[in-house]
């Protein structure tokens, strides 16, 4: 905690700094800082250093670190990327807690000796106890201590306000249109930092600093990747015990993790249902725009505990009222009437609410009396768990009739959001300095509500629960070898706890069968994922002589695709309800995953899955189990027989617990079809899928 503290101190409070490759030209990327320190205020001594003058913009400069007159706890690196390793030693030489590197040409080039220089430098810097921020970071920025460390042309700005929500961005250029953003808009910030390359200090890292730092109320992430995700994940956590909400906008939706991925599952997951797995298991909101993540601060401020997706709506504007209310209902949050007191008081002024699901205050012209009346009975009233407020035109010029009151309500037991139809700067100004959560689209007031009502708490730990025996499971894999063909995965599953159909392993093809028919035999292939694709399975077979004829057919197919035949899993054919899909696989970013679906043949069209980071407990399995819609019918929709969706659950669990094997052994694993059984006949798994680790690396 000590050291936490002492970095904090360096990165967002130094005494001094020192700007290494300063220019004397104050308009250079390399000469602004220095002049930023100055305009806004920088208290503490901040030394140039370039060896080749003796002066920088009127301030004394210095050949390096160690020569200037007093310890520098946070230098800022500005030199080309050959010239990096010589300031970081200086820094070393210097006794620098923290260098931010604004240098870009490391592992930002994507090359193999990117990344090789990147790693030499943080060897460098970690054997002289100096930490590094960046490579390719624009900068560090407390605006409540006025240090501008940082190149960015937004710091022109004259004046900048302090505000209480901190900023994390693996981007640095975007720092400039959140802050010129929120400047608009009356609010600022109170710490942003560009992680670069994030080369040593995380995102997760910042984040646990920030839960611990008294001026920040909320932490928003500008994310690209899910770099170092589990001190982020920790951060997370820790953030929401302290009452800190933490936002992230994250891009990255491409298709690139689905085309790589070798099992169906791992197709339906790809980036971003990752990237929200991970977000709900540690209690982070994700914003699906950038604007949100601007605004909703304030809404999630207010620390209410939700129940369910109920708010109540009134507005002095019909039509701009509709648009948000249509994004609720796409966004399935209800909207509930106006409590029979309020309905019946309204009805007294002429205006008719009464079972509608807006409070329209149209009509009555915007009458300050009755505005804050009914603000004040929609606040009160527990069939809704927020409140939205749409502003008409009075936004803008009658501020005084709708906005000041309210501001006068501030921050109560209920989230409170209001969108203002019109560009109302100064009234947005105004709620933004009440604390209140306002809006300048209707789609980003309904989606910050949508999310905010979803936030829930990081979901508990999972531990391995009765049944789970990793010796065996170990012993399952161990025997696999480097490659798993079916048989071999199916082992492995059984020994997880998951029921298998009945079968057996025909080396050459002509072997007596001993599986009860009817049968199907699959082709059995270490290098062949979807049998399917290449002719591999032959179902329904009646007796010996059609085992032969599916050998014979199956070879042949394998000989057209270029298939290598290993073997021939025959299976007896087992029935069930319906058909469902369990994956797992062990995500770079994020970690191990855990997720079910639709099976069968048209899994990756309907692509209609649950995803949690694994291990799961029964009851998030069930939870996830409810979530895909093509279950309802195993549910006993319109009076169809129910499937054992309870077998189906324990399933994912037991499938999850891959997670808990030492060493991460296993890269994807699948089971699809798992056909689900009528209640009490459980689940039977009829194909399978196993991708280990040290196959995949070696791919």
């Amino acid at each position: 905690m000590a050291r936490d503290r002492h970095l904090a101190e360096a990165l967002f409070r130094p005494a001094a700094v020192a700007l290494i490759g300063a220019s004397g030209d104050p308009d250079k990327n390399t000469g602004r800082p220095q002049r930023f320190l100055r305009q806004h205020g920088f208290a503490g001594a901040v030394y140039p250093i370039n060896p080749g003058r003796h002066e920088v913009q009127g301030v004394p400069a210095y050949p390096s670190v160690a020569d200037a007159p007093r310890p520098v706890d946070h230098a800022l690196v500005m030199v080309p990327a050959a010239k990096v390793p010589g300031a970081i030693e200086d820094c070393v030489r210097a006794g620098v807690t923290v260098a931010t590197l604004y240098s870009d040409g490391f592992a930002d080039l994507g090359t193999a000796e990117g990344q090789a220089r990147q790693r030499a430098l943080v060897e460098q810097a970690r054997t002289g106890g100096v930490r590094l921020v960046g490579p390719n970071s624009m900068g560090v920025m407390n605006f409540n201590a006025g240090l501008t460390l940082s190149v960015n042309a937004i710091l022109e700005m004259p004046e900048i306000r302090a505000g209480a929500s901190s900023v994390v961005s693996q981007s640095g250029s975007i720092l400039g249109s959140l802050l010129s953003r929120g400047a608009a808009r009356g609010f600022g910030f109170s710490k942003m930092v560009s992680i670069g390359n994030e080369c040593d200090v995380s995102v997760g890292e910042v984040m646990d600093l920030l839960v611990d730092d008294p001026e920040t109320s909320a932490i928003l992430l500008f994310l690209e990747s899910l770099r170092g995700a589990s001190a982020m994940a920790a951060a997370a956590r820790r953030a929401r015990a302290a009452g800190k909400p933490v936002v992230a906008y994250k891009l990255g939706r491409s298709a690139l993790g689905q085309r790589l991925a070798a099992t169906h599952s791992g197709a339906m997951t790809g980036e971003s249902a990752v990237a929200d797995a991970f977000f709900r298991a540690h209690g982070i909101v994700r914003v699906g725009m950038f604007e949100t993540l601007l605004e909703i601060p304030p809404l999630l401020r207010s620390g209410a505990r939700v129940r369910a997706r109920r708010v109540s709506v009134m507005t002095t504007t019909g039509g701009g009222a509709a648009t948000v209310v249509d994004r609720l209902g796409e966004l399935g949050v209800e909207t509930v009437p106006a409590p029979d007191a309020l309905a019946a008081r309204l009805a007294d002024e002429g205006i008719a609410v009464s079972g509608k699901a807006i409070v329209d205050l149209t009509m009555a012209g915007a009458r300050r009396a009755v505005f804050t009346a009914a603000l004040e009975a929609l606040l009160d009233d527990p069939a809704s768990e927020a409140v939205v407020v749409v502003v008409g035109s009075s936004g803008q010029f009658h501020p005084h009739l709708t906005v000041e009151p309210i501001a006068a309500a501030g921050r109560g037991a209920k989230p409170l959001a209001v969108y203002i139809v019109p560009d109302a700067r100064e009234s947005l100004a105004l709620l933004a300095e009440a604390g209140i959560a306002a809006f300048r689209t209707p789609e980003s007031c309904a989606d910050a509500i949508a999310v905010m009502l979803d936030w829930r708490a990081p979901l508990p730990q999972s531990h391995p629960g009765a049944g789970f025996d990793a010796a065996r499971v170990e012993r399952a894999l161990a025997a696999g070898g480097a490659a798993f063909d079916e048989a071999r995965a199916a082992a492995v599953f059984a020994a997880l706890g998951v029921p298998v159909a009945p079968h057996q392993v025909l080396s050459r093809g002509d072997e007596p069968v001993t599986v009860p028919y009817p049968v199907a035999v699959k082709l059995l292939s270490q290098r062949v994922t979807h049998k399917t694709e290449v002719g591999g399975v032959v179902l329904g077979v009646a007796d010996e002589a059609g085992v032969r004829a599916a050998v014979a057919r199956i070879r042949a197919a394998a000989a057209a695709g270029g298939a290598a035949v290993e073997g021939f899993l025959v299976q007896a054919m087992a029935r069930g309800l319906g058909e469902a899909v369990v994956g797992f696989r062990h995500d770079p970013e994020a970690g191990a995953l855990v997720s079910v679906g639709a099976g069968g043949r048209l899994t990756e069209i309907y692509r209609d899955v649950a995803l949690r980071l694994a291990p799961v407990d029964r009851a998030t399995a069930r939870a996830m189990v409810a979530e895909v819609k093509g279950f309802a019918v195993l549910a006993g929709y319109r009076g169809l027989p129910r499937g054992d969706l309870d077998a189906l659950a324990d399933a994912v669990v037991a499938v999850s617990r891959l997670a808990l094997l030492p060493g991460a052994p296993v890269a994807e694993a699948e089971i699809n079809p798992l056909l689900v059984g009528g209640v009490g006949e459980g689940v039977t798994a009829v194909d399978a899928v196993l991708v280990p680790a040290r196959a995949e690396s070696a791919a």
